[in-house]
């Protein structure tokens, strides 16, 4: 079969789908893979044909800026700017991918909630649309998208999405991609890459949706890293690559963990190390780094608590402390902490140095949570990645072809 995979061009989007993209080409599958050119080094490795596509955030998008780098009146409030951002990739991208598959016509397209060029391709072109779910899948008992509604329908990035979609509709003739379809609507199957244990109300999931964990695979994009070889236990700090620009916390962590028998790795994101002073003998710093090789080794891990970290912290059986930055990471921190997996801090303006030390003290004495960690990982592992995605994939595009 040929498959067609739209990706945003971010590592949290294109990261759970390397697994699956290799399992595909390794069964015989042909895959053609639309992102940006960043990644053409992360994607070509698995087998995928890679075919770059411009980006319009990378030109337009700043939400990732400093509040002292924000222009007047660009504080914009998550909620708003981020369909807006998604709708406008969307445009840049749909004209390639449309180019490309109408003289390769795929056998079904696969896509997150991210990948909208994805889901416009598939109706126009008549296709089975297959809705990755990196994150939280939606149905009638659980939003996604509620957290997006707030924004006044007059709020002016809120306008403008909606003349966005509505151009779409207009020109190619596909669904409207409003709010509510972009965070809550559903492929023709879906397959989820997370713990369906985690996901609220996941007992009113039906076998549309197949949860398959967190798909874990080689990535050889940033070499591979080794912990001191002192016996001390590893504490890994990552805020994620995306809304990650909070130098604040980093002379927190710092005196949190000076006087901590400990190996400590930060990963900085958007942060250059060079503005950071006063660093602790016991902390490395890097920019873009092995996650998995370190998680691999780790013993408590702070995170953004985006899904995939989680996936892949509770696949290694790592406690972890989630400081979240937005809506969508705030449900995640409360599922870790709910669920006896580690720590959620909210409210990153309170968070200080002595209360950072105490959780990272707990984690590292307190076996419990260890263990909790460790049954939460042998479920995951049982539900079995990127293996499981393939064949429930190719089953259904089977059946639906037979009928």
């Amino acid at each position: 079969m040929h498959l067609a995979i739209v990706s945003l061009g971010a590592f949290g989007h294109i990261n759970p789908t390397l697994s699956l993209t290799t399992e595909l080409v390794n069964a015989g599958h042909r895959v053609t893979y639309f992102t940006t050119e960043d990644f053409r080094k992360v994607i070509e490795p698995t087998g995928a044909k890679f075919v770059p596509m411009k980006s319009w955030m990378a030109e337009n998008d700043k939400h990732n800026e400093s509040k002292e780098e924000k222009k007047d009146g660009q504080e914009d409030n998550v909620a708003a700017v981020v369909p807006f951002l998604f709708l406008n990739e969307a445009g840049a991208f749909i004209e390639d991918v449309l180019n490309v598959l109408r003289e390769d016509r795929p056998d079904a397209i696969l896509h997150d909630f991210a990948g909208i060029a994805g889901t416009m391709a598939a109706d126009i072109l008549g296709i089975p649309n297959v809705m990755l779910y990196t994150s939280y899948p939606s149905n009638g008992s659980y939003s996604v998208a509620a957290s997006f509604e707030g924004i006044p329908a007059d709020h002016p990035l809120r306008i403008a999405a909606d003349q966005i979609a509505d151009g779409y509709v207009e020109k190619y003739g596909c669904r409207k991609m409003t709010v509510k379809e972009i965070f809550d609507g559903q492929g023709d199957p879906n397959l989820v890459m997370m713990q369906k244990r985690l996901v609220p109300n996941y007992e009113t999931f039906d076998d549309s949706f197949v949860f398959t964990g967190v798909q874990i695979g080689k990535r050889s994009t940033f070499g591979s890293w080794q912990a001191p070889d002192n016996g001390k236990p590893l504490l890994y700090s990552s805020l994620g690559t995306a809304f990650n620009n909070w130098p604040e916390y980093y002379p927190i962590l710092f005196d949190a963990v000076r006087d901590l028998d400990i190996n400590v790795f930060s990963a900085l994101g958007a942060i250059d190390p060079e503005s950071l002073t006063d660093v602790p003998a016991n902390v490395e710093l890097g920019k873009m780094v092995p996650q998995l090789d370190i998680l691999s080794q780790a013993s408590v891990f702070i995170t953004h608590a985006g899904m995939g970290g989680t996936g892949e912290s509770i696949y290694y059986g790592v406690p972890m402390i989630a400081i979240p930055q937005m809506d969508e990471q705030a449900i995640t921190a409360r599922q870790i902490e709910r669920n006896g997996l580690g720590f959620a801090l909210l409210d990153k303006e309170a968070i200080t140095s002595e209360m950072l030390r105490e959780k990272i003290q707990i984690l590292l004495n307190d076996s419990s949570y260890k263990e909790t960690v460790n049954e939460f990982s042998a479920d995951m592992k049982a539900l079995g990645g990127a293996k499981a995605s393939v064949n429930a994939l190719i089953s259904f595009l089977e059946n639906t072809s037979s009928k």
